[in-house]
Formats: structure tokens, C-alpha cells, sequence
């Protein structure tokens, strides 16, 4: 009877959580790029303005992804960030259904091919600005479902003052600028 119980609540959950997410980014038309959900180590283009490279193996050297804006013949590194082996595409991109405007996420770390730039969470639109959106932000939250292809997750981190401890809310963000805080649904 236990199994049972847990099977339906999780069945309700999901079902809540797809609900959730649909009424807050409704949009004409939602891609899912299942070949990008688990990325794949060296370049993948993305899309004609857009590439990523992932790289390291995580023991020795730090898993890292690397974000690129190709303008014919140039190509520019925008963003460096570390990436766990268990990420999926959603904590390290988000990219617009028309492929000319992508989110990323950018850490100042040793190796950073000369980016000089404040970390955080960054908009590129080509033919536009990179955007800093977000300082203090981190790209480890996990979810426990796909989002489309041009929504990502983050956690805003904020400082207590009661302690020297940091707390975080969880967000979602897509390539249209809509941002909404996450909160799993009530079981």
C-alpha cells in the first residue's frame, strides 16, 4: 500500500510541476534538443550566432564549459564556468528559439583565456549586449525535470545576517527576460 502512495503522489507531483511550468513560461512554439540535455565533450554548435565546448575530465583538470558567439569570421569566448559531470544542459545554457540570443553562466576562474568580466549570469543577444544580469548566482541546482531548450535554473544567492552562511531561492529564466522564483509544489 506504501509503494502504492508514493507512486501516486509522484504522478501528482510531476503532473503539478509540468502544470507549474507551462502557465509560467507559455510560448508559441517550445523546443526540446534532447541531443543537448547531457552535453557532450569537445564543440557543439548550437546555432549559427552560438557555440559551447565542454572540457576536463573532472579529476585532474575541472569540468568546464565554454560559451562562444561566432560573428563571421570571428569567433569570441563569452563565458567560462565549471560543470559537474551530473549536470544537464539547463544549468549551463539557455538559448532563444530563433537561436540569436543565449543565457550563460560565467566564473572568474584561473584558466579563463584572458576573459576579464565579473562572474555571474549573462544575456548575449547577437547584433546586441552581453547583459550581466545576476552576480551572486550558482548553476548547480538541479531539477528533476527537462526544461525547453531556452529556459535555464539557477540559485540567487543571498547572504543571512544572523551568520556568515549563505541561503539560496531557486529560479528559472528564459530568453524572453521573463525570471520566476521556483518552489517545488506542495505534496
Amino acid at each position: 500500500m506504501g509503494a502504492a502512495r508514493i507512486l501516486i503522489r509522484t504522478q501528482q507531483f510531476s503532473l503539478t510541476l509540468l502544470l507549474l511550468l507551462s502557465s509560467l513560461f507559455a510560448c508559441a512554439e517550445t523546443r526540446l534538443a534532447p541531443q543537448h540535455e547531457i552535453i557532450a565533450e569537445g564543440e557543439t554548435q548550437l546555432s549559427a550566432y552560438f557555440s559551447i565546448e565542454l572540457s576536463g575530465n573532472g579529476w585532474l583538470s575541472p569540468r568546464v564549459l565554454k560559451v562562444y558567439h561566432h560573428d563571421k569570421p570571428a569567433k569570441t569566448l563569452l563565458g567560462v564556468a565549471r560543470f559537474s559531470e551530473h549536470a544537464s544542459r539547463q544549468n549551463g545554457y539557455a538559448i532563444s528559439n530563433d537561436g540569436k540570443t543565449i543565457l550563460y553562466f560565467h566564473q572568474k576562474l584561473p584558466d579563463t583565456d584572458g576573459l576579464d568580466k565579473p562572474g555571474g549570469l549573462y544575456e548575449f543577444t547577437h547584433g546586441g549586449d552581453d547583459k550581466h544580469l545576476h552576480r551572486f548566482i550558482n548553476n548547480t541546482q538541479y531539477l528533476p525535470i527537462q526544461l525547453p531548450t531556452h529556459i535555464l535554473v539557477f540559485n540567487k544567492l543571498k547572504k543571512r545576517t544572523d551568520s556568515f552562511r549563505m541561503d539560496s531561492d531557486v529560479f528559472l529564466r528564459d530568453t524572453n527576460g521573463n525570471e520566476k522564483r521556483w518552489q517545488p509544489p506542495a505534496q
